[in-house]
This record gives structure tokens, C-alpha cells and sequence, in this order.
């Protein structure tokens, strides 16, 4: 008890030089109670209580006598009590709860960092023991703040497309720059560096040549007026290509920029735009080609035929049976080469030019073709049933031509002793019926399926797609005349309306053509 009481009255001697010791402490006996004998005017401070308040009343009765925050009250206990038995400074961890503000009164979250040390006399008894608190509030803060950011920065770098956050710089009260405050790494990559390596640097330090662009005037002008702003730009400054639509918006005293980087659609359309005049070319090219076949190589085929026939005239009757077959050789060799001319020129057209497309009966372009097949289907005496045929977008001029080798090929490749047998129909079918390799490019999801069905020679359904490929023929041209070139018309004529045309036969049982045209919306 004398130890105590000497104790008490060094410390009673001691209490101005520890109420004015710099920090926030608490000077606590080590008795169950831990007794609060001194309080540091600077913890007063801190937390605005008096020192009345304190001194003499036990810790826990001094703060936590309503039991609550009970698990800081815990921690507190275990600590002093690990202090009492050890005689060793015992850190504890931080303790983050709420504290009325001083000026205002409002609880408000606080962070404390507190420690526990002994002191000692020479005995080796614990006098008593300072429970000093840092006030961490802002530090706990700052690292809250970084973490958000770290968080923000690796979210908007998981953006492919740039962005960037700037503050505008003041002269005169006028803008001359802006410094970056958040960018992400799809916007770094254009200057070859991180977001943190553009941290708080000038825009015109890292791109001098924005000045002279949208891209410097338009922020300003979003700072100004606070109306977000969209726009193209192509960015041909500080060794760079680029091709962006930029928005901006204010977002308080800042810019907001998001980018959207066309620049390799741009390149591709380049590219198209080459490859389209490389075509325009190619088709005047063509056009050229298909004047000089209607004209100049037709007219020494029609001189040959000509003088063939007078030929044949003023010799009649003077020539020998081979010089007659020779002649007819040659008129039949003409004639063959100015049908292959003329079909070959049709087909260029067809290709080259494209019409532009209107309402066609097919039931009317049917009813031609056969008015100028009459003689054909009479000298055959074949029968020709056509049903109820749709009108289509497209041109009547080609859909004419459609028909017209189809029918004259039903005709054409009847069985041997069989009058023909053509039968013509139609009827929708829906986008997921259509042939397999077919791919089409309307967005129609419903389709004309027009069918040309005969009872002729039929064919190997293996030679399908090579029928409608240029030149080629199955059977030769003593057998069937021709020049090869009908079918892969009929296939032009049905690409360029955005359709399909397949066959499916059997040899002997004849053949059915099919044709695939596009339901526009107005059908």
C-alpha cells in the first residue's frame, strides 16, 4: 500500500508535464478498474470531452458503461490485461468507429490506432500504463481513396476503347490546356506509355499537335457551353493515323472524352473503295470488250456468211459434193461463232450492268417467252402448263432471259420420239426450307420457289454445279446445239436479284429446275 500511494503522489507531481506531453494519451493505473489518472491535453482535443470526465473513473466505466461498441471493449480489456501479465508494449489494431465531430456534433466514422506501454519502475512493478491513440482517420482514408482508385483504373482499363478525364488549364481566363486526371490504357497505347505515365501531364506535352484539331477545340468548347458534343476526327498529327468518333462531356470542373476507334473499319473501307474502282474499271473494260464484239468482230462473221451464200450461188451446180459440204462448213462455223458472240455478250451485260429494279409479273415474262417460243413448242408438239407465278422485284429484261433458256432447254432435251412435257409453278417457302449451300443475301425470310419441271433426258446429279458454270456442256454439239453459256446466264440473272438457282434430275426421267427469288415486303 505504500508502494501505491508513493506511486500515486510521484505521479500526482508529474501530471502538468504529462497533461502537456505532445500526443493523445491516457495515463491508466494498472488496477482491475484501470483507473484513468491523467489525460494529455491534446486527447482532450481530439475528442472534445473534459478532463473532469476522465480522471479518476475507471476506463471502461469512462466509455463503454452502456456496453456498447462491446467488441472494441473486448479488444481493449484483452490488450491491457496481455500488458499487466507481460510487462511488454502490446499494439493493438486499429479500431475504426463513430465520434461526434467537435464543431458539429455529427457522428462521424474515425479511425485509432492504439498502444498499450507499460512503465516500469526499479523494482520491475508496472507504475502505470500510457494508452497513447493516433488518429488514422485520414491515412485510412487515403488508402480507401487509392484503392478506389486502383479499382476505377482497372475497370476502365478493361475498356477496349479510350478514355480520358481532363481538367482544364486557365489563362488569362481562357483554356490553353488540359492535364490528364484519369485515362485508360486504350488511350495510353496511343502515346506509347501507361496511365499512370500520364498522370497529371499536359495534353499538349504529350500531344503537341492537338491543338491544331477538334480534338483540343471541342473539350473546350463542352467546358464552356456544359453541352456534350459527338463528333468525327481524323487525328493526322504527332506520328499518328487515327480515325475516332469522339463525345465529350463536363462532369463538374472536368471533361469527360470517350472515343470510339474506327480506324481499321476506315482502312478496310479504303480498301473497298479501291477495289470498287478496280472493278468500275474492269466493267468499262468490259463494256469496251462487248462493243467490239457487237460490232467489229460480228461484221466479218456476217461478211464470211455472206460470201459463203453468193459463193455457193455463182457455183451452183459447178461444185464437187465436198466443196459444197466445205462451204456449208463454213456457213455453219459462222453461224455458231455469231450465236457464241451474242451470248457472251449478253452474258458481260448481265454482269456489268445492273438495272434498277421494279414490280414484274412473272406470269407477263412467261407469257413472252412463250409467244417467241411458238414455233418451237408447235414444231415439238409439246405441252407447256403454267401455273399462277408471283410478281418479283427485278428486271424484266433478265427474269425474260431467265425463262426463256430455261424453257427452250426443256424443250430442247426432250426424250427421243416423245412429244415435251414442261410444267411451270410456284409457292412460298420460308428462309430456314432453302437449299443448304444457299446463303442468300436479302433479309427476306420468305421466298419465291419457282419450279421448271420436264420429262426430258434428264442428267448425273454429280455434274449439278458444273452446268451453270460458262462453257460447259454435257453432251457435244452435234448432239444438241448450243453454246454453253444459257445456264450460267440463268444463274447471273438469279444472283443478281438475290437469289438461287439449283436442278435435281435423274437420267431419263427428266429434270426440275429450281429457282429461289427473294418475298419483298410489299408481295
Amino acid at each position: 500500500m505504500r508502494k501505491s500511494s508513493t506511486n500515486s503522489s510521484g505521479l500526482a507531481f508529474h501530471l502538468p508535464l504529462i497533461n502537456a506531453m505532445p500526443g493523445k494519451h491516457l495515463i491508466l493505473l494498472p488496477d482491475p478498474s484501470f483507473t484513468i489518472a491523467a489525460v494529455s491535453d491534446d486527447y482532450l482535443a481530439a475528442l472534445g470531452i473534459q478532463r473532469d470526465f476522465l480522471v479518476g473513473n475507471g476506463l471502461f466505466k469512462a466509455y463503454f458503461k452502456q456496453k456498447n461498441n462491446q467488441g472494441i471493449s473486448e479488444q481493449l480489456l484483452q490488450s491491457l490485461t496481455q500488458v499487466v501479465q507481460t510487462k511488454q508494449i502490446h499494439f493493438m489494431t486499429d479500431q475504426h468507429h463513430q465520434w461526434p465531430n467537435i464543431q458539429t456534433g455529427v457522428l462521424e466514422w474515425r479511425s485509432w490506432r492504439p498502444v498499450n506501454k507499460p512503465v516500469i519502475d526499479s523494482d520491475g512493478e508496472i507504475v502505470f500504463i500510457i494508452h497513447t491513440v493516433e488518429d488514422v482517420t485520414n491515412e485510412r482514408q487515403l488508402v480507401e481513396v487509392a484503392e478506389a482508385n486502383q479499382y476505377l483504373q482497372t475497370i476502365i482499363n478493361l475498356f477496349k476503347e479510350p478514355l480520358q478525364v481532363l481538367k482544364p488549364i486557365f489563362e488569362n481566363g481562357e483554356i490553353i490546356d488540359f492535364r490528364f486526371q484519369l485515362t485508360n490504357q486504350a488511350y495510353a497505347f496511343y502515346a506509347n506509355t501507361t496511365p499512370q505515365g500520364l498522370q497529371g501531364k499536359r495534353v499538349g506535352e504529350v500531344f503537341p499537335g492537338y491543338f491544331e484539331t477538334a480534338s483540343f477545340t471541342k473539350p473546350v468548347e463542352t467546358y464552356k457551353t456544359g453541352q456534350p458534343l459527338t463528333f468525327e476526327i481524323h487525328y493526322d498529327k504527332d506520328g499518328l493515323d487515327l480515325y475516332n468518333l469522339m463525345s465529350t462531356f463536363k462532369l463538374d470542373e472536368e471533361v469527360v472524352i470517350h472515343f470510339t476507334d474506327f480506324t481499321n473499319l476506315r482502312q478496310l473501307q479504303f480498301q473497298l473503295e479501291n477495289k470498287i474502282d478496280e472493278l468500275n474499271r474492269s466493267n468499262d473494260n468490259l463494256q469496251q470488250f462487248a462493243y467490239i464484239a457487237s460490232h467489229d468482230l460480228q461484221e466479218p462473221l456476217r461478211k464470211i456468211q455472206s460470201f459463203s451464200t453468193l459463193l455457193a450461188t455463182d457455183l451452183e451446180g459447178k461444185l464437187s459434193p465436198s466443196n459444197i459440204d466445205y462451204l456449208q462448213r463454213i456457213s455453219s462455223a459462222s453461224t455458231r461463232m455469231s450465236r457464241l458472240i451474242k451470248d457472251l455478250l449478253d452474258y458481260s451485260r448481265l454482269s456489268a450492268n445492273q438495272q434498277s429494279f421494279s414490280p414484274v409479273s412473272l406470269a407477263s415474262v412467261v407469257t413472252d417467252v412463250l409467244t417467241m417460243l411458238d414455233w418451237s413448242v408447235s414444231q415439238a408438239n409439246a405441252q407447256v402448263d403454267v401455273g399462277p407465278l408471283p410478281i418479283v422485284n427485278g428486271d424484266a429484261g433478265q427474269l425474260g432471259q431467265l425463262f426463256q433458256n430455261l424453257l427452250s432447254n426443256a424443250l430442247k432435251f426432250s426424250r427421243p420420239n416423245q412429244p415435251p412435257k414442261v410444267e411451270v409453278s410456284s409457292e412460298q417457302v420460308a428462309k430456314s426450307a432453302l437449299p443448304v449451300g444457299f446463303k442468300p443475301k436479302s433479309t427476306s425470310t420468305m421466298f419465291h420457289q419457282i419450279s421448271i419441271c420436264d420429262e426430258g433426258i434428264g442428267f448425273d446429279e454429280q455434274h449439278v454445279e458444273r452446268i451453270f458454270q460458262i462453257f460447259q456442256r454435257l453432251h457435244g454439239k452435234h448432239q444438241y446445239s448450243g453454246t454453253g453459256i444459257g445456264l450460267a446466264i440463268c444463274q447471273q440473272v438469279v444472283n443478281n436479284h438475290g437469289g438461287y438457282i439449283t436442278a435435281t434430275s435423274k437420267l431419263g426421267e427428266g429434270s426440275v429446275f429450281w429457282v429461289y427469288l427473294p418475298v419483298t415486303s410489299s408481295q
